[in-house]
C-alpha cells in the first residue's frame, strides 16, 4: 500500500512499480550525511564511518537530482526516466 507522499510510476526496464520520494528530504539527508565527514577532524577514529556516510550522502544527492528520487521496487535501481 503506497503512502500519500509516494507517487507511483512504472519502471522502463522491468515494468515494475516505481515510487518517488521527497526530493527535498533526500537532499537534506544527503547533505547532512556528507557533512558528517567533518566530525573526523574532531574525532580521528571517525574517518572510516565518516567517509562511508559521505559517500552514501553523495549517492542520495545524485539520486535526488538525476534519478528524480524515483526507485524501482522490483529491480532495486533508480532510473533517470520512468514511464508515467
Amino acid at each position: 500500500m503506497a503512502k500519500a507522499a509516494e507517487k507511483q510510476f512504472s519502471c522502463p526496464s522491468c515494468g515494475g512499480e516505481m515510487i518517488q520520494k521527497s526530493r527535498a528530504r533526500l537532499s537534506i539527508v544527503g547533505l547532512c550525511m556528507s557533512a558528517s565527514v567533518a566530525m573526523a577532524f574532531v574525532f580521528p577514529g571517525f574517518w572510516v564511518p565518516g567517509i562511508i556516510l559521505a559517500l552514501t550522502g553523495i549517492y542520495l544527492l545524485v539520486w535526488a537530482t538525476f534519478g528524480q528520487a524515483r526507485w524501482c521496487r522490483t529491480c532495486k535501481a533508480f532510473r533517470a526516466k520512468a514511464a508515467e
